[in-house]
């Protein structure tokens, strides 16, 4: 019998690519997702999706899985600093409630907690984070999955469950969703703008850094991450070691997007991270795990993609606007 994984938030951009991967290895895939920025046009037709938020689950949503992979969330760093409250209901109360529902209903399912690299912070010149390096929180939004991390050490240490937690980098790629304007998908966001030839909206002086990971080498670690069990108990670190400033990131999109928009600087955000470079030697050393796609590569594909759903869906901003 295939193992029956349940991803929350699998309908959204990360977790369909998740979805993806997991049917190709022939895993029995369920999906939990408010359809809030996800859509039901990201999932194969024959995996079945239960349209709630998680913390409107209950008991009968965890039972008789193997595996649940937690990926919904407020996914929106600057988000949390308008709306810290939100924040809180969406990422740390869901999460615990995610956490309790599998502690009184599934004590034995393996849990993947989807963190985030910024929980490491700002990462000065010339350091590379690892997952030795302490957490450094900057927002709610941060702050909210270090909540979650500590979660999944408590209900290990507590109760023996079993955890496995990820903390993606700056991911990109086809299905991000380019309508959202711009608080946490602002490269589907710049891409949108730069195909219309609009300007591309800085915050600062464009000087900070980032890494910036593919949504399918991201989605990729997932499955890696449930099929060895020396990942049971660690926490993995998805970068690729390039740091790209949001300069060259947005000259970048304007160049292959054959576009005419110009940068256009506005006044700096709080709680902006300044830099961000990861290592991923740890999970290449345990997962067996590395970056295959170059953000050159990467955006050409995101950039084809956007053009082709512009062509289908016709999409005005919801109400996030930056």
């Amino acid at each position: 019998m295939p193992k029956k994984v349940l991803v929350t938030g699998g309908a959204g951009f990360i977790g369909s690519h998740v979805v993806d991967k997991l049917i190709e290895k022939g895993y029995d895939v369920e999906v939990i997702d408010d359809l809030s920025t996800g859509r039901k046009e990201n999932l194969p037709n024959n995996v079945k999706l239960k349209i709630k938020q998680v913390k409107d689950m209950d008991g009968s949503d965890v039972k008789n899985f193997d595996v649940i992979i937690h990926c919904a969330a407020q996914v929106s760093t600057f988000y949390s600093v308008d709306y810290p409250e939100e924040d809180f209901k969406r990422n740390a109360l869901s999460t615990f409630h995610l956490f309790e529902l599998c502690r009184k209903y599934n004590d034995n399912t393996l849990i993947v907690y989807t963190s985030s690299r910024s929980v490491h912070g700002d990462i000065p010149e010339p350091y590379i984070a690892d997952e030795s390096f302490p957490y450094n929180p900057s927002t709610f939004y941060n702050t909210h999955k270090i909540y979650g991390e500590l979660l999944c050490k408590i209900y290990k240490e507590l109760y023996g469950m079993k955890f496995v937690i990820l903390r993606p980098s700056n991911v990109y790629g086809p299905r991000q969703p380019y309508w959202v304007g711009g608080w946490y998908n602002f490269i589907a966001y710049w891409i949108n703008l730069a195909l219309q030839n609009k300007p591309i909206p800085i915050y600062g002086k464009g000087t900070q850094i980032r890494d910036y990971t593919y949504v399918e080498d991201t989605a990729r670690a997932y499955i890696l991450a449930i099929e060895n069990s020396k990942a049971i108990g660690e926490a993995f670190l998805l970068p690729t070691g390039r740091g790209v400033s949001l300069n060259e990131l947005a000259d970048l999109i304007i160049k292959l997007s054959g576009s005419n928009s110009v940068k256009q600087y506005l006044p700096p955000r709080k709680g902006d991270i300044q830099r961000f470079v990861g290592s991923y030697k740890k999970a290449k050393e345990i997962l067996g795990w590395e970056p295959k796609v170059t953000l050159e590569e990467g955006l050409k594909k995101e950039i084809e993609w956007v053009k082709k759903d512009l062509k289908i869906n016709y999409h005005t901003e919801l109400q996030f606007h930056s």
